[in-house]
């Protein structure tokens, strides 16, 4: 009996023991986990317990957090910084409004006269074709060129012959137009601008009165082989000195020079033949008709060879004078 009280005892005792070190190690694991609120399920750990004294101990994970606390107080503001480099510089503003006129200031003292000018009308265009080219009308046709006197004068441009720039002021082409007028004909003009006219000795006049002019004559026969005859300079006197030719000296053309003859020749028409021989009758044109002629391009449109002499449209060192040219040109430029 004695011996089981003993043993009682003993196990009694073990127990407490064992009671005693459990806490203890429920007290550390509950510290860890409070230690270890971040981890996830800490590690179980045994503590105080040798190999006899086995005890197993599970621990659950941390529980959830608690609630913020309030935030503290804002803190003292710091000290300004230092101003920092300039910016680049913005783009400009719009201007602003105008200010008030200031007062009217004194009256300066009266000028030295000028000058008295040249009294003058003011310029309305080109003068000749040459400048209408150089202005950059490169198409032939039909222009306005202004006079000295600022005429303005429908005239037809040859922008393409030997660098362009001529004026034209008689054509012969397909016989459409009766060449053997009377003197008021040559005086105005007459004509067509789809095909023949003459530009009238009154323009011719006025276009060439001043400033130096040089002179083409262009041709093409009836087999289209084309020639010419060009001229240092060409111009008429007005009528009352009957539109006498004033030309310049022959400068070449495969035509050769059957002009010459006719310079300081008064103009001559069927009702005013001023020639000593009444060529213009004679020889049905109206031209500067010496005694008689070496070149009729105002004379009848033959059409090639004819058996008349010397009345169709002549040039001598050209044709001859029993060949009518199928076209001619007399055109006029500026020299320089």
């Amino acid at each position: 009996m004695m011996d089981y009280n003993r043993k009682r005892g003993t196990r009694t005792n073990t127990r407490r023991m064992l009671l005693q070190k459990s806490t203890t190690v429920l007290l550390i694991l509950c510290f860890t986990s409070y230690t270890n609120a971040d981890q996830t399920c800490p590690e179980v750990k045994l503590v105080g317990l040798n190999d006899q004294e086995r005890l197993t101990i599970l621990q659950g994970c941390p529980g959830l957090p608690g609630v913020p606390g309030t935030n503290g107080i804002p803190g003292i503001p710091g000290s300004k910084g230092e101003q920092g480099s300039l910016g680049a510089k913005g783009a400009k503003g719009e201007p602003g409004a105008f200010g008030k006129m200031g007062p009217v200031g004194d009256k300066g003292m009266k000028g030295e006269p000028g000058p008295i000018g040249k009294v003058t009308q003011e310029d309305k265009g080109a003068k000749n074709c040459k400048e209408l080219l150089e202005e950059g009308h490169t198409l032939s046709g039909w222009y306005t060129v202004y006079t000295e006197s600022n005429k303005g004068i429908s005239v037809y441009c040859d922008m393409d012959t030997d660098g362009g720039g001529w004026l034209v002021f008689q054509k012969r082409m397909d016989g459409s137009v009766d060449f053997f007028r009377d003197w008021n004909s040559y005086k105005r003009g007459f004509g067509s601008k789809l095909a023949e006219f003459w530009l009238g000795n009154d323009n011719i006049h006025l276009l060439t009165e001043t400033g130096s002019h040089e002179l083409r004559i262009d041709f093409e026969d009836f087999d289209n082989v084309k020639t010419f005859a060009k001229y240092q300079s060409f111009k008429i006197l007005g009528e009352s000195e009957k539109y006498k030719l004033v030309l310049g000296e022959f400068t070449g053309g495969t035509a050769d020079d059957s002009l010459a003859y006719h310079n300081d020749m008064p103009f001559s028409t069927k009702d005013q033949d001023l020639s000593p021989s009444h060529c213009a009758e004679t020889y049905k044109g109206a031209w500067w008709y010496n005694n008689c002629h070496y070149s009729n391009l105002n004379g009848p449109y033959l059409k090639g060879s004819h058996e008349t002499y010397a009345d169709g449209v002549n040039w001598k060192t050209g044709k001859g004078y029993n060949y009518s040219y199928k076209y001619t040109g007399m055109k006029i430029r500026p020299s320089k």
